[in-house]
């Protein structure tokens, strides 16, 4: 019972010094009071263990007092100050108070250490200190999240100009916010303008290089944060990819096709700029395959040009050849008609005015070999009388070959299958695809480049 008692006394008693009036003037010779300005302390309280992120640590501090008008309205200005040392926070609060009012001012905790807490009131009208009581020191954990940056990149592990890339920056600073003292970001390393407002960068057009990137930012309180990110952009390489045939060396009406095929299974040529160039003139749109099923008998270039969306292009070019059909006599039409013969090289016979001629150029040659043997018998039996004849050897050397040679009017297809195109000229194809052409002045076969 006598602790009870004592206990009682003494709750009385800080209830008796909390409802006085304090008269701590701001500087000397003012001399003002809260009863001056027609008010009077009615009670105040701290909190000094709130934890507002409910992570078991002290964070924030906050201040409840209770202000009594004597007069029909009173006007004080109040303001809640806490130090760290090199920082200082101030929450005002400027009221007019009619009878009897309550105010909590609260600051959050902005960094670890120990807060110095200290409550003052002013005279509005003369800006005459009034109040001004040490509320105590107190160590806090920080409750607002000191400024943060980040910046995250999200693409491929090999980059390579025109994929898909993007940079994400992240920022937070709750304690410039909270106290309004945010701070400006500076961003460095960008190929373009980068304004504080973009939260997603699109590197997907940036050009090849090493980046990089740098944000710093600093808040009204002096506290910093900085980020980097470092990646690399490779040029992308030309298009890859081979031309697939179907149907070279075929006859005109059976399948036949030219198809783009990538060499890459990463890589499609579906959305890249595809150009073709057709001779004899053939009209290609912007395609992956082509159908030559229709194309006329005879050799047809083919050239195809694919470009990137850097601009980037690759070409490629082949040869396809396309034979007349086999067709009797009786099955003869207007459009087979035009069209150049055909044969099968061995079932050709040869032109027997050809034979007579390189049997007559035999005879012209031993009969001219007859002749020089004898000149050159006779040279033998004048070297006595001092003149001489050049030998059968040397006139065989003179004349570069020795020989006459044969000479063919038709030529030898040497079994192989041969057609004449619209031009007269005779074509033959060889196993391995490869064809020839028969110059009629030299008179041999001429491989087609």
């Amino acid at each position: 019972m006598v602790g009870k008692r004592i206990s009682m006394y003494f709750l009385f008693i800080m209830l008796m010094l909390s409802s006085a009036t304090p008269t701590v003037a701001a500087e000397e010779g003012d001399g003002l009071s809260l009863a001056d300005v027609g008010l009077r302390l009615v009670s105040m309280r701290n909190d000094t263990a709130l934890d507002t992120n409910d992570d078991g640590q002290a964070d924030a501090f906050r201040v409840v007092v209770v202000l009594n008008a004597t007069v029909e309205m009173a006007d004080v200005n109040m303001v809640l100050l806490a130090s760290t040392g090199p920082r200082t926070i101030e929450q005002w609060v400027n009221t007019s108070i009619e009878g009897q009012e309550n105010f909590s001012i609260t600051i959050e905790s902005w960094e670890v250490g120990q807060y110095s807490m200290t409550l003052q009131m002013y005279d509005p009208q003369s800006m005459s200190m009034l109040v001004n009581l040490d509320l105590g020191s107190y160590w806090f954990e920080p409750a607002l999240s000191l400024p943060t940056l980040r910046l995250s990149l999200a693409a491929p592990a090999y980059l390579q100009t025109g994929d898909s890339c993007q940079v994400t920056r992240v920022f937070t600073d709750e304690v410039g916010s909270r106290y309004g003292m945010m701070g400006s970001r500076t961003f460095t390393g960008a190929p373009f303008q980068v304004y504080a407002s973009d939260e997603v960068l699109d590197c997907g057009d940036w050009p090849a290089g090493a980046y990089s990137l740098s944000e710093s930012y600093q808040n009204g309180l002096g506290q910093t944060s900085e980020v980097e990110l470092t990646f690399s952009i490779h040029n992308r390489p030309a298009p890859a990819f081979v031309l697939s045939t179907i149907g070279d060396g075929d006859e005109t009406g059976t399948t036949c096709s030219v198809t783009l095929q990538p060499q890459s299974t990463t890589e499609s040529l579906s959305s890249h700029q595809r150009v073709w160039e057709v001779i004899p003139n053939q009209v290609i749109g912007n395609v992956s395959s082509i159908d030559c099923l229709q194309w006329a008998p005879g050799i047809h270039k083919v050239v195809v040009t694919v470009t990137n969306g850097e601009e980037i292009s690759t070409t490629r070019g082949l040869n396809i050849v396309r034979l007349p059909p086999l067709v009797s006599e009786e099955n003869h039409t207007e459009n087979t008609t035009v069209w150049p013969t055909r044969s099968l090289g061995s079932e050709v016979a040869q032109n027997q005015n050809g034979w007579y001629a390189i049997g007559g150029a035999s005879l012209v040659v031993f009969l001219l070999t007859l002749l020089m043997t004898r000149k050159s018998k006779n040279g033998l039996e004048d070297e006595a009388g001092g003149e001489t004849y050049p030998s059968h050897e040397e006139i065989l050397l003179s004349d570069g070959l020795g020989y006459v040679p044969p000479v063919l009017t038709e030529p030898d297809t040497e079994g192989l299958p041969t057609f004449t195109d619209e031009e007269g000229i005779m074509w033959r194809r060889h196993v391995d695809g490869q064809v020839d052409w028969w110059d009629y002045q030299k008179l041999l076969w001429v491989r087609f480049e």
